[in-house]
């Protein structure tokens, strides 16, 4: 799984701005203020959400063949979902291109939940899925018994593993403890075929 870039500042909210373009003395900056809050939020990732970034969201329909062409110039390719209402970036598919984005990785537990949170989001037919700490659970605890029936080890490892999700905002908290929204990213994160070789190997892991 990839993830863009992290700064320091990644956590500041920045959809609330002033989109009237002000000419700042010192400024070589030819974007305006919209475009400009929409680069950097796509850098820092993890993703732009329309739900939750209106006036960023805005300002990428206005302006996004120019945000693809910058995004380009640093070989970073914008992948835009309007009926998810989800944005993001991936490295831009050229050979010999610089990697830009870090890839994230995942160990078999997180596989195997981002796996399941995939697979319940495109059955949910476009709304939104919320998903509970025991279906997880129930979920995880299989591919849990090969290496160890300590419970407690067991429920170390898919905390673990519910924390990445939530730190990479895959997961999103509810309001409701212990549960979570699905982000709507999942759906585009992965290919089909990339998702029928991995889920290849983990039934045959399961079957050993």
């Amino acid at each position: 799984m990839e993830s863009a870039p992290r700064r320091a500042d990644a956590g500041v909210e920045v959809d609330e701005f002033d989109d009237e373009v002000v000419e700042l003395p010192d400024d070589p900056g030819e974007l305006d203020p919209g475009t400009r809050r929409v680069l950097l939020k796509l850098l820092n990732g993890p993703y732009v959400r329309a739900q939750d970034h209106a006036k960023l969201w805005a300002a990428l329909e206005r302006n996004e063949p120019l945000v693809r062409s910058r995004l380009a110039d640093l070989y970073l390719e914008l992948v835009l979902d309007r009926d998810s209402g989800v944005a993001f970036v991936r490295n831009l598919a050229l050979e010999d291109a610089p990697k830009v984005v870090r890839r994230q990785p995942l160990t078999l537990l997180d596989t195997v939940l981002v796996l399941y949170l995939r697979r319940l989001l495109l059955t949910s037919q476009g709304s939104r899925v919320f998903v509970g700490r025991e279906e997880i659970e129930d979920q995880l605890r299989g591919f849990l018994r090969g290496d160890t029936t300590d419970k407690k080890q067991q429920e170390d490892r898919i905390r673990r593993s519910l924390v990445r999700m939530t730190s990479n905002s895959i997961l999103l908290k509810a309001e409701v403890e212990d549960r979570w929204e699905i982000s709507p990213v999942l759906r585009l994160v992965f290919g089909a075929d990339e998702v029928a070789a991995v889920t290849a190997d983990l039934e045959r892991m399961a079957s050993e």
